[in-house]
């Protein structure tokens, strides 16, 4: 275990990790001191320790295992999608957009190596690796190494999906409170993942998304009228399941009553529209439904989520 960076990565997304250590900032001096009492091979067992206390977790919680290595999985989707296009198929990038895919494809890496670092911290089994041969991510167009808008708009999919499933996954990890915060960091930063691909995508004036935003919401055709009903902004059908509602409960995307209250109209607003009301608040995928949509759209046969 890589001590160190472990807790790098940890600290991205835990601002107040060093808190939950120790009440005094000088905790890790003070862990390296002891440490240097102890043989190497004793180090992470002493820190996994440190960490079960602070994040109030222990191998025992097979949910929260499953939903880290499920976020994993994700996280190894997302990664392998930058990674390939910038080591394999430069070119294929534009100059101007290649400094923002590098910086998303390092950040997807640092959650790959967080998950398994906190896992293998909290006694847990993370799982096998998954090669780029893993996924499959010619679904919207066998053309992706050959063609940006191809790439990006596939990016954007992965990563719309990516945002939901993270938001369903604090379900699980609910009373785990600093794995839940870490999560919860790490999924706003997939939003803005999402965000930046939209708006390099909407740069391209592609005909049907031309009016693409920085958020999922309802679809707008070129003349900016709304389609009725219609979230799917990869406006390919076989892709509406990352943006269908989910199955097992009433959470779609057109839900417009939050915590009991509808905003359609909230405080006299008359501009707040069913659309508007909509598309303020994205909903999360519960597992199973997020399960299924990675499997059937972006995961080969060898590699599929159970």
């Amino acid at each position: 275990m890589d001590i160190l960076n472990l807790l790098n990565n940890l600290e991205k997304v835990d601002q107040e990790l060093y808190e939950r250590l120790s009440p005094r900032r000088k905790v890790m001096k003070d862990f390296f001191t002891v440490g240097k009492k102890l043989s190497l091979a004793a180090l992470p067992l002493a820190l996994g320790s440190m960490l079960q206390k602070a994040y109030g977790q222990t191998s025992s919680n097979t949910a929260v295992m499953d939903s880290l290595n499920f976020l994993l999985a994700l996280e190894y989707m997302e990664f392998h999608l930058y990674n390939n296009a910038l080591t394999v198929t430069p070119a294929l990038i534009p100059a101007g957009d290649k400094a923002a895919i590098t910086a998303i494809r390092d950040q997807e890496l640092a959650h790959v190596n967080l998950w398994i670092q906190t896992i293998q911290s909290l006694n847990g089994k993370a799982r096998a690796i998954m090669p780029y041969e893993a996924f499959d991510y010619t679904k919207i167009n066998p053309n992706i190494n050959t063609t940006y808008a191809t790439f990006l708009r596939t990016a954007m999919v992965i990563e719309d999906l990516g945002v939901r499933a993270y938001k369903g996954q604090l379900i699980p990890l609910m009373e785990h409170n600093t794995v839940l915060a870490a999560a919860a960091r790490v999924h706003s930063l997939e939003a803005r993942h999402s965000a930046q691909i939209r708006q390099m995508l909407n740069k391209l004036q592609i005909a049907t998304l031309k009016l693409l935003r920085p958020w999922p919401g309802q679809r707008r055709a070129d003349n900016g009228d709304l389609v009725k009903d219609n979230f799917n902004d990869s406006t390919i059908g076989t892709m509406a399941p990352v943006y269908d509602k989910d199955s097992t409960v009433a959470n779609n995307e057109l839900r417009t009553i939050q915590a009991g209250i509808s905003l359609i109209g909230i405080n006299g607003k008359t501009e707040i529209t069913v659309a508007t009301a909509a598309e303020s608040f994205d909903e999360y995928l519960l597992t199973v439904s997020a399960k299924k949509a990675a499997n059937d759209l972006f995961i080969r046969a060898g590699y599929k989520l159970i």
